[in-house]
């Protein structure tokens, strides 16, 4: 399990999607993590601050809630409960901006010792998906329960 300071979030019956409240000097801002499958046991992921005027997420806001890490622990720990329920899933994770994608790959980096434990990790470089290193500039990343993941 991933002991990570992390919101406490909740999900629906399907585990499919996922919400929690970032807390900070923006106030409380909903946050919604939805699981799309897209082929067999391919899921993308996308997450982002709920648009309660459209009723959809809005994955290009920026909050600065000044919570990022604790935002980022809580997205990781939500993959890996949806892993969980979905062991055989993939899950993809792309970024809706490059400032996105780039945040995301500071936050696996940050905490990869963590994640690495019971979730294998992948990143796309040059249209080819390979293991993920820190370091190394990524345009999406890949998630997969480890086969011996509790």
């Amino acid at each position: 399990m991933l002991n990570l300071n992390k919101y406490p979030y909740i999900t629906n019956q399907s585990f499919l999607d996922f919400e929690f409240d970032s807390i900070g000097p923006k106030g409380i801002v909903k946050k919604i993590a939805r699981f799309s499958e897209l082929s067999k046991n391919i899921y993308n992921f996308g997450f982002g601050d709920f648009d309660g005027e459209h009723n959809c997420i809005n994955d290009t806001i920026v909050t600065n809630n000044d919570d990022t890490e604790k935002v980022l622990a809580t997205v990781a720990s939500i993959i890996h409960d949806f892993l969980k329920v979905y062991p055989n899933a993939i899950v993809v994770v792309e970024g809706s901006t490059p400032a996105r994608v780039r945040r995301y790959q500071i936050g696996i980096s940050k905490y990869f010792q963590e994640i690495s434990r019971v979730i294998q990790v992948f990143g796309l470089k040059n249209d080819c998906w390979e293991s993920f290193k820190k370091n190394t500039n990524y345009e999406a990343f890949l998630a997969r329960r480890k086969l011996d993941m509790k």
